[in-house]
């Protein structure tokens, strides 16, 4: 890296006049002057402070920050043989480094340590020119750059509200999925529970079926055997009303009574034992009879439990039913995130879009400079030709002056004098530039790039 600046470098914009100069360096809040122009080496400290505005400006760097090493230097500084003769340095080598990258921004590759510290006026105009054209070419197209700015800072906003949106979307169509799992277990239950109680009430139905089946026909025979009993006890009574009608006309014949009366008891006895037996029948219809009752109450539950499984097959339809919504609701919120993709994907594409005018501005700005150096470079063989047109007369202006070479020749001695002691001044002033520039460069290699 080059911090002297020896070489020349063709710059790539016009070279402005003085009083141009000094009229736009007011406008960007500059205050300079005609001496400071001429003669920059006698106000090396104003031509500095117009650095210092010019690096804020176009880096964005102030002098605070320039003069605050950060903790790297100043751990390397500390690490060098004497760091406080270092303290200063520093800072000025970060300013030197900003400077020179501004210079490099505007076009001028040749900055150096020399034209901070022994700046010369064709060398100043030539910065000053190149900064002012970098500040013109910077607000032209500043306003483009925050228009476009703004609209991709709205695009990524829209972006970035969409992908929120998309997410909150997407949690919500997880949140109704899982919804719609726990919905369709339920009712899974709910239709394994009403299969588990119609099969329940079939059987139920099937012995309500059968006990009143057999209930007819226990009531059949109760009265069957009450119709017996009846006829019995009628008969029964017609027995005795005979004894007694008989009783009156017994003779004696006290075996024939005997035999009489031994076959009425063995008839009485028959019939009691009809009459056990009735009501033994009688017993068991009534065990049937409080069978069908409790097959009754059974029909009461079974007919409860079919109001229940009504309820639940209400519940289950209302369950349907909110399904069938969430469903719809999910349809619209994969519209919605199928839109909200669309205008994503417009968003992208207006990004690249401005990303490409951006692109276009950068190319047509490179065009126009392409084109400033071609008009420099024209501008400047007709300047070859004018210097050579004025080399010529003044070679015949010489021809025709010999008085004044006797005298100029007489000057000459005397420069020869002058440029001796000048010589002798460069290289004392060479060697001391040589051991700056070579402290600089230790310094450099020590501390790294800032």
């Amino acid at each position: 890296m080059d911090l002297t600046g020896n070489h020349q470098q063709t710059p790539s914009f016009p070279i402005l006049k003085n009083g141009d100069i000094l009229q736009c360096m007011s406008e960007i809040g500059i205050d300079l002057t005609q001496d400071v122009l001429k003669e920059p080496h006698r106000h090396k400290d104003r031509v500095r402070e117009t650095f210092l505005v010019l690096i804020e400006m176009g880096l964005g760097m102030t002098e605070e920050r320039l003069r605050s090493p950060s903790g790297a230097i100043i751990e390397k500084r500390k690490s060098l043989a004497y760091p406080e003769m270092h303290e200063e340095s520093l800072s000025e080598l970060k300013f030197l480094k900003a400077t020179m990258k501004l210079m490099r921004i505007c076009g001028l590759h040749d900055f150096g340590w020399k034209d901070l510290h022994a700046p010369t006026s064709k060398c100043l105009r030539r910065q000053l020119s190149g900064a002012i054209n970098f500040a013109r070419f910077r607000e032209e197209h500043m306003s483009l750059f925050d228009e476009l700015n703004s609209q991709r800072d709205d695009y990524l906003g829209h972006l970035q509200d969409s992908q929120e949106e998309n997410a909150k979307l997407s949690l919500q169509l997880e949140e109704a999925k899982m919804t719609m799992e726990e919905v369709q277990n339920d009712l899974e239950e709910v239709e394994n529970e009403c299969a588990e109680i119609e099969r329940e009430i079939a059987q139920q139905n099937k012995l309500q079926a059968t006990i009143r089946q057999e209930s007819t026909d226990l009531k059949k025979k109760a009265n069957d055997l009450k119709d017996k009993l009846a006829t019995t006890a009628l008969s029964l009574q017609e027995a005795e009303a005979e004894e007694g009608r008989l009783s009156s006309q017994v003779v004696a014949s006290p075996d024939r009574i005997k035999k009489e009366m031994m076959s009425l008891s063995e008839s009485l006895e028959r019939e009691r034992r009809r009459c056990s037996e009735a009501e033994k029948d009688s017993n068991i219809a009534q065990k049937k009879t409080n069978n069908v009752t409790i097959a009754m109450k059974s029909i009461t539950a079974s007919n409860a439990l079919m109001d229940e499984l009504d309820e639940v097959m209400s519940n289950h339809k209302a369950a349907l039913i909110k399904r069938n919504t969430i469903i719809e609701e999910i349809t619209v919120n994969k519209e919605k995130t199928a839109e909200l993709v669309k205008q994503e994907n417009v968003c992208e594409t207006n990004i690249r879009q401005i990303e490409r005018k951006i692109m276009q501005v950068r190319r047509q700005g490179a065009k126009e400079l392409e084109g400033a150096d071609k008009r420099l470079a024209d501008a400047e063989e007709e300047l070859l030709l004018v210097k050579r047109d004025r080399e010529e007369g003044m070679a015949q202006i010489e021809a025709g002056e010999a008085e004044v070479r006797i005298l100029k020749e007489k000057m000459e001695e005397d420069k020869v004098k002058a440029d001796a002691e000048i010589a002798d001044m460069i290289r004392e002033y060479r060697h001391l530039e040589s051991v700056i520039i070579e402290k600089n460069q230790e310094l450099l290699i020590a501390i790294g790039a800032c």
